[in-house]
């Protein structure tokens, strides 16, 4: 899988999730501003082993300790 492939799949993942409301948990500005977080050269040292799934989780867990 390339970066913008592996960076695709993380917001995809990021844009799927929903609270227990069933509201999104974050809307797409968020999701890019997150995904912002993470330069190339640190996902593709995680690539193998981070599911896309793996950082999405990782980044909403993040910003839930910025708030």
């Amino acid at each position: 899988m390339e970066i913008t492939e592996y960076r695709e799949a993380i917001l995809a993942d990021l844009l799927s999730r929903k609270k227990k409301d069933g509201t999104l948990a974050v809307d797409e500005k968020t999701a890019h501003s997150l995904l912002k977080m993470l330069s190339n050269e640190a996902l593709s040292d995680g690539m193998l082993f981070n599911t896309p799934e793996d950082v999405a989780e990782t980044l909403l867990e993040v910003s839930r300790l910025k708030v």
